[in-house]
């Protein structure tokens, strides 16, 4: 990207958070009325003409002012100080919606989709980690016939996976117990990502009746680390869309909140954010997904354990208001990290 002068980094950066807050395009005159501006409206003209022809603004209709391009906005973003906590009004009324215990991990993966969209005013996603880099905990094994078993998985951080197996033999209570008690003990504190393999290890190892469960258990692991469209996705405020004029647009709309129904497409962008820990603002075409080439997306990765990340967003125009809403989505995330370590 270009390196812009003064002027021109000024001009646009007023062009910039003009738009912000009106969502009409911008012309010369307004930005000449601007405190900080030290220019006449000639020169504007001139620097916002130069700004266009470098693909920073353009033009909607011939005798309109400018708006932004999503190169104007990430330019704008890569140069913007912000704070590093949201305001003292923005925290009490997030804390005031936490509640004051949680037991299990989907609450927490609710509350923080509900509260993001209820503090930011923007659609929210929360998205839970990927299993196969969460740690195993313990496992319970519930007989439902002779030759059926529901076993069920827990994480470190609590949360639930369960599959139906059918086995070849008719396996007894005390079986169970034995197997149960094999696995909490050996395999506490295991990736699920390394547990397959292990588990295999110890079946060449292991000819007694344990061995027929063991491969039964390695399949099922597979099947939920090959499962990884099923992680829950937690979505609110979509409706906030609709109060947005670059939403005005009926089929425009549809065709957003048809792309946030594919669960697999969103997971796909989400887990492009877990490659590096932290805040990402992707902007536009960005995301590759046509349907959002006009939307702004707001990611922070949340912490499950040393190793397993989950992330969170929030999406709307690309004429967000980044100074507020990035310190709302990096402080979430660093509470839902803070509440999972401590449950």
């Amino acid at each position: 990207m270009e390196t812009l002068s003064d002027r021109e980094r000024l001009v646009l950066d007023l062009i910039v958070e003009n738009y912000i807050s009106s969502a009409e395009p911008i012309g010369s005159r307004t930005i000449s009325k601007a405190p900080a501006n030290r220019w006449s409206s000639a020169t504007i003209r001139n620097i916002m003409s130069d700004l266009e022809e470098l693909g920073y603004l353009y033009k909607p209709h011939a005798v309109a002012g400018r708006i932004p391009t999503s190169k104007a906005f990430r330019y704008y973003i890569d140069n913007l100080n912000i704070s590093s906590h949201p305001g003292k009004k923005t925290l009490q009324a997030f804390n005031n919606l936490l509640r004051p215990r949680y037991y299990y991990v989907g609450e927490i993966m609710a509350d923080a989709s509900r509260i993001l969209a209820a503090i930011s005013r923007y659609t929210s996603i929360v998205v839970e980690p990927r299993i196969n880099m969460m740690l195993f905990k313990e496992v319970e094994f519930v007989k439902l016939s002779n030759r059926t078993i529901l076993i069920v998985f827990v994480t470190s951080s609590g949360m639930v996976h369960t599959r139906l197996v059918e086995t070849e033999e008719n396996l007894d209570g005390e079986t169970l117990k034995g197997m149960k008690r094999y696995m909490n003990e050996r395999f506490e504190g295991t990736p699920f990502y390394i547990l397959k393999q292990e588990i295999m290890d110890d079946i060449k190892k292991d000819k007694t009746i344990f061995s027929q469960l063991l491969e039964r258990i390695s399949e099922t692991i597979e099947t939920i680390i090959e499962g990884e469209d099923k992680r829950d996705v937690y979505i609110e405020g979509t409706s906030k869309m609709i109060e947005f004029p670059e939403f005005s647009d009926v089929k425009r709309l549809r065709d957003i909140f048809k792309t946030l129904e594919k669960k697999e497409k969103l997971l796909r962008l989400l887990d492009k954010c877990l490659k590096e820990e932290g805040m990402h603002v992707i902007i536009g075409d960005e995301s590759d997904i046509k349907e959002m080439k006009d939307i702004s997306i707001i990611t922070s990765t949340y912490r499950i354990s040393d190793k397993s990340f989950g992330v969170l967003w929030v999406m709307g125009p690309m004429r967000m208001d980044y100074s507020r809403i990035i310190p709302i989505v990096d402080y979430t995330a660093r509470t839902v990290s803070d509440i999972l370590r401590i449950m």
